[in-house]
């Protein structure tokens, strides 16, 4: 009876960790000896975007994992935007910070005009190219719950150093992208982005 009851409370026990878990930081910050505030730029699946706002540092919340429960509090996600004409948007969004306000949590994100046939070949094509972003192929954004950046649109630049998608299952994919940045705002810029995510299923619709 005694070893019934010990094992009851074992299964309970795992079964309450299975499903919470422990948190885990999947995020890895290397700083940047040169550039004090922003992380190396790194295409190892590091889960982080670093960057400096009007001279700022700035980057992306960590990605945190809480098991079954609770699931992944992620720090980017890209999702295709179906549009009434003839080009949809894919949008790259990144959830952040500035380094010394930590809890005043905003955003970057890119937008990107893309055929709506667009699928996660044409993500991967995007490796080892550079695309000038304006105003007739996208735009950037900023919501950085500064009062004056706040959906805010800007030209810019970004490289995709890498880009490597697959297909798991119907409509789900993972993958990786690495690669850098830079964007104009008029009033400020965004200079010395540099990103690196591995991306899992639960951050891509397309």
């Amino acid at each position: 009876m005694k070893n019934n009851c010990i094992k009851k409370l074992v299964f309970i026990l795992s079964a309450g960790i299975m499903l919470f878990g422990c948190s885990k930081n999947d995020t890895k910050y290397y700083a940047d000896g040169q550039d004090k505030g922003i992380a190396i730029f790194s295409n190892t699946g590091n889960n982080l975007s670093s960057c400096f706002i009007a001279g700022k540092p700035w980057r992306t919340v960590a990605r945190i994992s809480s098991g079954f429960r609770f699931g992944t509090d992620y720090e980017v996600q890209i999702n295709r935007q179906p549009a009434t004409n003839a080009k949809d948007t894919l949008i790259i969004q990144w959830r952040g910070y500035y380094e010394a306000e930590r809890n005043n949590e905003g955003y970057l994100s890119l937008h990107l005009a893309v055929p709506a046939n667009f699928t996660f070949r044409d993500l991967s094509a995007l490796q080892g190219k550079r695309l000038s972003i304006e105003s007739t192929n996208g735009f950037f954004e900023t919501g950085t719950h500064d009062f004056n950046r706040v959906n805010i649109k800007g030209k810019g630049n970004i490289y995709f150093q890498t880009a490597r998608f697959d297909s798991v299952a119907v409509n789900t994919f993972t993958g990786n992208i690495s690669g850098l940045f830079d964007a104009d705002f008029g009033s400020f810029q965004i200079t010395k982005g540099r990103f690196d995510h591995f991306i899992s299923s639960a951050q891509i619709r397309l």
